[in-house]
């Protein structure tokens, strides 16, 4: 009986333990993920204060090329109106990096999840594997305990009928004693 409860602790521990380890993995790699969203969020509002700049400085420009082309003054208009071009071509390609940024991001979170569902599959996979072991090696342990019980019960029963007859027979001794 004392074997059975030893077994049974033995087997809830392994599966408290198995259970505690998996929901430590859990919440580290949910740290992770929030940590990458963070860095993902900042670099998405880096580049968008950078297209609101560029395009300010575009502006700027196109108003300093209004003012040159007002005055009447020539090497103030060209000057200007190279700085508005550059200021232009600036902010285009700001605006093409942000689209392409929104573009890899939405990448990257398609990908994160095909990664995350591997994952869990895994996950899920190797946990239903630890459980077979489990149950297998916890099967296994009652069958070796149901056995040595099994023949504990009938060595018990042996000795029992051993004494039984050894009584038995020093009872008719005693008696075919006590008649002489």
């Amino acid at each position: 009986m004392k074997k059975i409860a030893l077994l049974a602790v033995v087997a809830g521990t392994l599966v408290m333990s198995s259970c505690n380890n998996s929901e430590k993995k859990a919440s580290s790699e949910v740290d992770s993920a929030q940590t990458v969203g963070e860095h993902v969020d900042a670099a998405i509002a880096d580049l968008k204060n950078a297209e609101e700049n560029a395009r300010l400085k575009a502006e700027q420009a196109k108003k300093d090329l209004d003012e040159a082309i007002a005055k009447g003054d020539k090497a103030a208009e060209e000057k200007a109106r190279a700085a508005s071009e550059e200021a232009n071509s600036a902010w285009e390609k700001t605006k093409d990096a942000l689209r392409n940024a929104g573009e890899d991001v939405k990448e990257g979170l398609k990908d994160a999840k095909d990664a995350t569902v591997d994952a869990t599959n895994t996950a899920v996979d190797k946990t239903k594997d630890a459980a077979k072991d489990v149950a297998d090696g916890t099967k296994k342990v009652a069958n070796d305990v149901a056995t040595g019980t099994k023949d504990a019960a009938r060595d018990v029963k042996d000795a029992s009928k051993k004494v039984g007859d050894d009584i038995s027979r020093k009872a008719k001794n005693v008696g075919e004693a006590l008649k002489n």
